[in-house]
């Protein structure tokens, strides 16, 4: 077992080789040639992608005056016999900037506030169970930041996750969790319309993102750009073909993206709405959330920032630029995590402990008058492990 197992682990350090080498060389080919490519020569993504540049350069900005939010949700969901209960929290936390040093730091609804707690009693299948759990903590963080734009005056609101329900939370329109969907969905037009009545820069900040488009981008146009002699011969050797298709945009994207850079925007709606998961209601807010990747600490991989661009004008860089530059100043705490500090603070408040969640369940004992025997699945007391 020992021989075998010692094989497959020499065979996965060959491959990690090979990918890292490959990176640090195509990284380095992209580094010499990234301000030579102009993406304006290319029709084919024109449409998505109105920059010309393939980086950028961002300062960043004095904070002084700026009001500036992080929201966060947290989840935990616990099964019993008859029911499902969802625990859930939404905190902001707001950073008020002054002249002095130091933010002024305040809380909503409050520091610590208590979970909500929701019981499941529908008969739902696991992947309509996991659906319903998460489109409820979606409700919980829109809510939040619903009340934050009523009752705040906030420059930026930056939203732990991305500005839209990953597909694999929309549930079949025959699913007992599709009212909630719609619910949600109903959240999302009153948080878009709500920030643009308010002339809010509203974001949200996605880390670890498993997007491929801007891998596939760059698998489009490298072919032509390599046309040019002295490039191709840079680049020979590299199987960058083999590299675009198995990275991520975060992976790619951090072989070349210096601190304090960021990637050229694109449409969020040219990753989607092929697939047809939008509901119409909301394509016409969709199409005006635009993605960038921006490096905002030299030893993490790039964050995923998407920003609703509300304006009949499409795409507007300074506008962009102007959010992405309050934001470098805030993600500055370590070189190795590269977080704006109100997603970070946010994040530590509306995580749901261990403990927290055995409280619920005990005042549910308590007040029931049930014990874990009666209460919990047979599986989560097996007094035998496993």
């Amino acid at each position: 077992m020992d021989r075998n197992l010692d094989k497959m682990l020499s065979r996965l350090v060959e491959e990690i080789e090979r990918v890292e080498v490959t990176r640090r060389d195509f990284g380095g080919v992209l580094t010499d040639i990234k301000q030579q490519i102009d993406l304006g020569k290319f029709p084919a993504i024109a449409a998505e992608i109105p920059e010309r540049r393939l980086t950028k350069s961002i300062t960043p900005v004095n904070l002084s005056g700026l009001s500036i939010a992080g929201i966060d949700g947290g989840l935990v969901r616990r099964r019993f016999r008859s029911m499902d209960l969802i625990m859930t929290r939404g905190v902001a936390v707001i950073f008020e900037f002054g002249p002095k040093e130091g933010p002024t730091v305040r809380f909503f609804p409050e520091p610590f506030p208590e979970p909500m707690v929701k019981p499941v009693m529908l008969t739902l299948s696991g992947p309509e169970l996991e659906q319903i759990s998460s489109l409820e903590r979606i409700a919980t963080e829109i809510r939040v930041a619903l009340a934050v734009l009523d009752e705040f005056h906030t420059d930026i609101v930056l939203l732990d996750g991305s500005l839209l329900y990953h597909p694999r939370d929309r549930p079949q329109l025959s699913s007992p969790a599709y009212d909630k969907f719609q619910e949600v969905m109903a959240l999302y037009r009153q948080l878009y319309n709500k920030a643009k009545a308010g002339g809010v820069a509203l974001v949200g900040i996605v880390k670890d993102s498993r997007s491929m488009r801007v891998a596939n981008i760059l698998g489009e146009i490298l072919p032509h750009v390599l046309r040019d002699p002295e490039i191709f011969e840079k680049m020979q050797g590299i199987d960058y073909r083999w590299l675009l298709k198995n990275s991520r945009d975060c992976d790619i994207l951090d072989t070349f993206l210096e601190e304090g850079e960021r990637s050229f925007a694109f449409k969020y709606s040219s990753e989607i709405l092929s697939s047809n998961s939008v509901k119409n209601e909301l394509k016409k807010w969709v199409t005006s959330i635009w993605v960038t990747y921006l490096k905002t600490a030299s030893e993490d991989l790039p964050l995923r920032v998407e920003m609703l661009l509300y304006g009949d004008l499409g795409l507007e860089p300074e506008k962009l630029d102007r959010a992405l530059a309050a934001i470098l100043p805030l993600s500055w705490q370590h070189p190795e995590y590269g977080m704006p500090t109100p997603i970070l603070e946010a994040d530590t408040r509306a995580r749901i402990s261990m403990n927290e969640t055995r409280m619920v369940v005990d005042r549910l004992m308590a007040l029931s008058g049930l014990t874990y025997t009666k209460l919990e699945q047979r599986r989560s007391r097996n007094p035998f492990g496993g």
